[in-house]
C-alpha cells in the first residue's frame, strides 16, 4: 500500500511539489530530476510510490523519460488560443516562438457527402486540400488538414508555400476576410503515421480539433482538422457573461 499524507497519496503529493517546483521556474526545460531510488530514500517512501509519481507526471506531460539517461523536465506549454479567428504563424510568432511548417501535400480533390455538407456545396465539387506540419522552436507540434472549396482560392496553389500563412493567402489574393470559426475538440489517441509526424509514441493522447471557418458573409469557407500534441499544446479562452 503507498502511503498517505492527511489522506491524500504520497505520489499525489511529490506530483505536486514537482509542478509548483516548475510553475515557479525552480525547474526549468531540460532539468535532470532525481530518479526513483532517489526520491525514494529522500522521501523516506517505496519505490513503486516514486515510479508512481513519475509516471503521472509524464502522463500529463510535465516530463519526460530518456532510456538510459533519467527524467528530464520537458517542453513548457504552447498556448493555442480559441479567441480570434488568427493564422498559425502570426499566433505563435506573437508569442516570441519561432514557427515553421512543412507540407504534407496540396491537392486537388472532390468533395464527398460529409465534407459538402460541411461547407454547404454539391458532393463532387473540386475542393483544394492542404496538409502541414506545423512546428514550433523546431520541435513538431500539430498535424493540420484545410479543405477549401476551389471556387473560392481558384489557383491557390501557385501562391502556397511553406513560408507562407494560408490565411493572409486567402485574404490578400481572393479577398477573403475570415471572420469566425466553430470548433469541437476531444482527446485522440494518435496513430502510427501520425506519431512518426509527431515524434512521439504510438497511441499517444492529443488534442483533436475539427471545425469551420466563415468569412464574412457568413459562407463557410474552411473545414479544418488539428491534431495537437497532448504533452506541448494547450488551449486557452476567455469566455464572457452576455449582459
Amino acid at each position: 500500500m503507498e502511503k498517505e499524507i492527511d489522506g491524500i497519496p504520497y505520489y499525489q503529493k511529490l506530483k505536486t511539489m514537482f509542478i509548483e517546483e516548475i510553475k515557479t521556474g525552480n525547474l526549468k526545460y531540460g532539468d535532470k530530476i532525481p530518479s526513483e531510488r532517489v526520491l525514494a530514500e529522500k522521501f523516506k517512501i517505496s519505490r513503486m510510490t516514486a515510479r508512481h509519481a513519475l509516471s503521472t507526471l509524464e502522463r500529463e506531460g510535465f516530463v519526460e523519460r530518456r532510456v538510459g539517461v533519467g527524467t528530464f523536465i520537458s517542453n513548457r506549454k504552447i498556448q493555442w488560443n480559441f479567441i480570434t479567428v488568427n493564422s498559425f504563424t502570426k499566433g505563435m510568432e506573437d508569442k516570441g516562438l519561432k514557427p515553421s511548417t512543412e507540407t504534407i501535400f496540396a491537392k486537388l480533390e472532390t468533395a464527398d457527402e460529409f465534407l459538402a455538407n460541411k461547407l454547404n456545396i454539391p458532393t463532387g465539387e473540386e475542393i483544394f486540400s492542404l496538409k502541414r506540419l506545423r512546428i514550433v522552436d523546431n520541435i513538431p507540434v500539430a498535424i493540420e488538414l484545410s479543405q477549401i472549396p476551389y471556387k473560392f482560392c481558384s489557383q491557390i496553389e501557385e501562391y502556397i508555400s511553406t513560408k507562407v500563412s494560408l490565411y493572409k493567402v486567402l485574404d490578400e489574393f481572393y479577398g477573403l476576410k475570415l471572420a469566425k470559426q466553430k470548433q469541437y475538440m476531444r482527446i485522440s489517441l494518435s496513430d502510427p503515421i501520425e506519431s512518426k509526424l509527431l515524434k512521439i509514441g504510438n497511441e499517444n493522447p492529443c488534442l483533436s480539433i475539427k471545425g469551420i471557418t466563415y468569412d464574412s458573409f457568413e459562407r463557410p469557407i474552411e473545414y479544418y482538422q488539428i491534431l495537437a500534441r497532448g504533452d506541448l499544446v494547450e488551449f486557452y479562452s476567455e469566455p464572457t457573461n452576455p449582459l
